[in-house]
């Protein structure tokens, strides 16, 4: 087999996107793409986000800006300025791919400007225009305004997180944002992979909402055939064996008793039992109840009432069972017999997983740093995926503000290093 270096040799993408597109660029440079980050000048606001190295604040020592555009290069133009927008126009010529996240207000100024999607696409037949929008570009919601909660209340997620007796939860992280930039990243190879088959480009848009929908799993089916909503559940038990549960540490999920995944019940009594902590479960009418477990008999009322004092009674044993245990105890010895058992993982559970290390899946890159050399290599999340013959990789850190301007506008783009320094002059640069 031949090996391509990268899997998007030759790929550029120009990345206008914030916050909420930036995996996108991310997702497109780590496969090979050379995608150019194109910031105003004095840079992208989110250089200013925190989480800080060293907890020292400063543009270029955002840890969150790090992660999301190592890979990338960094120019900067003034899309307010008329020299801006036609050196803009310039860099566009060179590209396959752009991504913007504009808000509705900053699109219908700069089409008013002149920066306008449909006109480049008209003027290259073969580019690619990615948007991503919170609701999308048409429609009565098209020009109102998104952050991440606003995203994951407008799509129902929201509505699924929490405890039945309080209020919906926003997920943590920037959730509806990574979804939306997978699926804008999906929609630009696919649009790729037909403008190089056809020679013709197209618009490709992401609505937040829309891609954090599929996150709703099955509720949206559940409310047209049944009727009803999905209701929050918490971290209640809906029958013993299935939930959270505290250990000695932490906390780990199980999901014991599911037809059809994993061990059943009689191998988890058999557990405790070796260990001698089954106390009575051992007896015929725990036994005889476990074995012909049913969830599907449990959803009917008197059945759960007939079998509620044996339920309860499950359930106090095993939570005894496993708080006695530590969550990686608990979860390592319960997979070993095929129990459905994950633990609750932190950060620095994580960050020690010896799976994930035998499995080389963190990436580290030296990172320029405005407080000198890094202590050691940065360690980073690796790629949602893997290939084989042409693996993502760390090739460059992310760039400091403007750090390819002469590279890019003068060797690649082919404006005159005179007339670059009158622009930047200028502030146009």
């Amino acid at each position: 087999m031949t090996m391509s270096s990268t899997a998007l040799d030759g790929v550029r993408v120009l990345d206008l996107t914030s916050e909420m597109g930036h995996y996108t660029g991310k997702l497109l440079a780590d496969l090979g793409a050379d995608v150019i980050k194109v910031e105003p000048v004095g840079g992208d606001p989110s250089r200013a986000r925190p989480p800080y190295y060293h907890g020292r604040p400063g543009r270029e020592n955002s840890l969150r800006f790090w992660y999301f555009n190592a890979n990338k290069r960094s120019v900067t133009v003034d899309l307010g300025q008329f020299d801006g927008r036609w050196l803009f126009g310039q860099l566009v010529h060179t590209a396959d791919i752009v991504i913007e996240s504009w808000t509705a207000a900053e699109r219908s100024e700069l089409i008013r400007q002149g920066v306008d999607p449909d006109a480049y696409l008209e003027a290259q037949p073969a580019l690619i225009w990615a948007s991503v929008t919170g609701f999308g570009l048409d429609g009565p919601k098209s020009g109102w305004e998104v952050t991440d909660l606003i995203a994951q209340a407008a799509s129902g997620i929201a509505t699924l997180a929490g405890y039945p007796d309080g209020a919906p939860m926003r997920i943590a992280g920037n959730q509806a944002y990574i979804v939306a930039g997978i699926s804008a990243a999906q929609g630009a190879l696919l649009a790729l992979l037909h403008a190089e088959a056809s020679g013709v480009g197209q618009r490709v848009e992401t609505s937040i909402q829309e891609a954090l929908s599929i996150c709703q799993e099955t509720a949206h089916l559940q409310w047209d055939f049944q009727g009803a909503s999905r209701e929050r559940i918490g971290e209640q038990h809906r029958m013993p064996g299935i939930g959270t549960y505290q250990t000695l540490d932490g906390y780990i999920y199980s999901a014991v008793g599911i037809p059809g995944f994993g061990a059943p019940w009689s191998e988890l009594i058999r557990w405790m039992d070796e260990e001698g902590q089954a106390e009575d479960l051992i007896e015929p009418q725990y036994a005889e109840t476990f074995a012909a477990f049913n969830m599907r008999a449990l959803g009917a009322q008197e059945e759960l009432a007939r079998l509620a004092p044996i339920m309860n009674r499950a359930q106090d044993v095993l939570s005894r069972f496993y708080a006695g245990k530590t969550s990686v105890d608990a979860y390592e010895q319960g997979q070993a017999r095929r129990l459905l058992i994950g633990m609750v993982a932190s950060p620095a559970d994580i960050a020690d997983d010896h799976h994930l290390e035998a499995r080389h899946w963190w990436l580290e890159f030296d990172q320029p740093t405005t407080l000198g050399a890094p202590d050691a290599p940065l360690k980073f999340p690796g790629p949602p995926y893997r290939l084989s013959a042409t693996p993502t990789s760390i090739r460059r850190p992310a760039p400091q503000i403007g750090e390819h301007n002469q590279e890019v506008w003068v060797d690649e783009v082919g404006i005159p290093a005179a007339d670059l320094i009158a622009f930047a002059g200028e502030g146009a640069v």
